[in-house]
């Protein structure tokens, strides 16, 4: 792809241990929504890697972060909807 500069994008889905808290997802830094559940967290942020990776020039990932606090990539997007 000569001459169309790669933009990098990097989801986030950090993990809420709150019972009634907020789950939300990040683009980058920036606050890409609040959702109620884990699951409508998840289904946006495959909504959201779709229509990135859909652009010419941009690449996407989606990191998960778990109860312990580690972070980690998701390989595809089942995985990071199911945990398998």
């Amino acid at each position: 792809m000569a001459g169309v500069p790669l933009v990098r994008i990097i989801l986030y889905l950090p993990y809420n241990a709150a019972p009634r808290g907020q789950w939300i997802v990040r683009r980058n830094a920036d606050l890409a929504g609040q959702f109620a559940t884990r699951e409508d967290a998840f289904r946006h942020a495959r909504q959201l890697l779709a229509a990135i990776r859909a652009q010419p020039g941009h690449h996407a990932d989606l990191k998960i972060e778990d109860e312990n606090g580690n972070w980690r990539y998701s390989e595809t997007l089942n995985e990071a909807v199911t945990g398998a």
